[in-house]
């Protein structure tokens, strides 16, 4: 068996009587947890000491200046911080538009080759996007997040033409 063919981008040699594997509901779930859980700053909070959990959206701008302007965090810390509570929301919105490819191409029967194919693009541009947006400080630089914003989105939208394609 080949990489791709373990990727689920390409079939089996005709030998073999297997069909490829769907790998959307191993996609929908790393997703969900990269954009809820890997991306969220609760634990990021906590281990600064500014998480608060009766209103936790406003951690970073009440509690997070305040710690800057006593010295327990610098305030390139509070902005790596702020990014990174910024690509989780984006990645957040992102996942609804996810999904809807997703079951759009799999309710119109989409190639399963081309839809593994898509939601790797996805999730790849999803981890570049998380980790540009977190990393990058260089205005210029900057524009490598969008790139990959673009493409993970095109890829939603390809999933969803295509489905409508078949319909």
């Amino acid at each position: 068996m080949t990489l791709l063919t373990n990727l689920g981008l390409s079939s089996l040699p005709i030998t073999h009587a297997s069909p490829i594997p769907s790998y959307a509901s191993r996609f929908l779930i790393f997703n969900f947890v990269y954009a809820y859980g890997l991306l969220a700053t609760r634990f990021v909070k906590r281990y600064y000491g500014f998480d608060h959990n009766v209103c936790p959206r406003q951690d970073i701008e009440k509690y997070g200046e305040k710690m800057v302007k006593e010295g327990k965090i610098s305030r390139g810390t509070l902005e790596t911080i702020r990014r990174m509570d910024n690509a989780h929301a984006n990645s957040v919105e992102g996942f609804t538009v996810f999904v809807a490819g997703v079951l759009l191409a799999l309710h119109a029967g989409v190639p399963t080759e081309k839809l593994n194919g898509l939601m790797a693009a996805y999730s790849v541009s999803r981890v570049g996007f998380g980790l540009a947006y977190i990393l990058i400080e260089n205005e210029h630089l900057a524009l490598i997040r969008t790139v990959f914003w673009y493409a993970g989105n095109v890829a939603c939208v390809a999933m969803m033409v295509l489905a409508g394609k078949r319909m």
